[in-house]
């Protein structure tokens, strides 16, 4: 008998994480997340917690395991943009409509126990979590940072009656890169014109220490029109900055100062943790992190993560200063072979015009649904 439960206790947490892999273990483009993270934000420890309600349910048939999804209302996103939405996250099934449409109105009934007006997902907690469900490109590899699904979740959303509410592409670059000439001609210009530059650190603790604030306020400056968004709060700042700890490494970000030493602008990158984690199931032990280290060292993939730029400086040339400082670093190393972009919104046009100076292929399109609750 097909059942929809809601969860509280570790041991259904430790279900709830792991469904996803066990779903996708024959997949050989399913990419799992890190446990250890994903069990962090079903617990106290998400400092969401403090910001939102949430609910965590299974989907069980006879006991078995069929399809899990997590929903939220954040309440930071609802006042920020004064409307009354739930999100839904962490939403996996096997390929059944009925235990999809069974999680759904699971999810959209507890939203409205709450006064919610609409649903729209997948999105996570922030901008910088798993967000949205793949439309295009099942046949490639999924990134360390991205979600996966299989093509038959689309089917079932939109006939439950969700419609696109915000879509995003992800492109690949082949590596090295030749930099256009346009881009060093620019970065140079700048450079001497108006005295942006890059400051040397020690390491990764020293650039936190002095300019992580600066980094996130940034974030939230730059990024508070964009959909889903929320300001990171300084609980948010710390979660976030020990989440990507793991990965991150001061050759992979480039930060741009004016004359006056404020930062203006930044852009990150890190080695793909893909192939590791899916060689290791997102485990942590009992070998995981030898195999996240050696892909660390050795990477024969990048993702280009976030890049920022103040208003109004985002016409002087920062972006191309950027791109050819972390593209300069990335073709240096022997190992890469390609770089894939992080998600980006079909409507930005700025951050989608600086990609035509690459030969770049389309490998993903995603989409969040929404639905007017009744």
């Amino acid at each position: 008998m097909l059942t929809v439960r809601k969860i509280d206790k570790k041991k259904d947490y430790k279900k709830f994480v792991k469904f996803p892999t066990e779903l996708y273990k024959d997949n050989p483009n399913y990419i799992p997340p890190l446990e250890m993270d994903e069990y962090k934000m079903t617990t106290k420890r998400n400092a969401h917690f403090k910001e939102c309600e949430h609910a965590y349910f299974l989907a069980e048939d006879d006991g078995k395991v069929v399809g899990r999804i997590a929903v939220v209302v954040l309440f930071p996103y609802n006042e920020k943009n004064n409307v009354k939405y739930a999100r839904f996250t962490r939403f996996d099934m096997i390929d059944s409509e009925e235990v999809a449409h069974l999680l759904l109105k699971t999810a959209e009934e507890w939203a409205k126990s709450k006064g919610m007006e609409y649903i729209h997902g997948p999105l996570g907690y922030d901008d910088l979590e798993r967000e949205g469900l793949m439309t295009y490109g099942y046949e490639n590899k999924g990134s360390f940072v991205g979600s996966y699904n299989a093509e038959y979740y689309k089917t079932y959303v939109e006939s439950y009656g969700y419609i696109p509410d915000a879509k995003w592409v992800e492109w690949r670059i082949q590596l090295p890169v030749k930099l256009d000439e346009r881009v060093e001609r620019v970065a140079n210009f700048v450079e001497k014109r108006y005295g942006f530059h890059e400051k040397e650190f020690k390491n990764l603790n020293q650039l936190i220490k002095e300019h992580g604030d600066d980094f996130f306020d940034l974030i939230d400056e730059t990024f508070v029109d964009l959909y889903g968004t929320i300001p990171f709060n300084e609980e948010l700042r710390k979660q976030t900055i020990s989440a990507f700890r793991v990965m991150l490494d001061k050759k992979y970000v480039c930060l741009v100062f004016n004359k006056e030493e404020k930062l203006i602008g930044f852009g990150l990158a890190w080695p793909s943790l893909a192939d590791a984690l899916q060689k290791t199931r997102g485990r942590a032990l009992p070998f995981g992190f030898i195999k996240w280290l050696q892909a660390l060292k050795h990477p024969n993939a990048v993702e280009l993560g976030i890049q920022a730029v103040k208003k109004e400086y985002r016409k002087m040339g920062v972006t191309g200063f950027i791109i050819k400082s972390l593209l300069n670093r990335l073709n240096k190393i022997p190992t890469l072979k390609y770089a894939d972009t992080g998600l980006q919104l079909e409507t930005n046009e700025g951050a989608l015009e600086s990609l035509n100076m690459f030969d770049r292929t389309l490998i993903r399109k995603k989409t969040c649904y929404i639905k007017k609750l009744d």
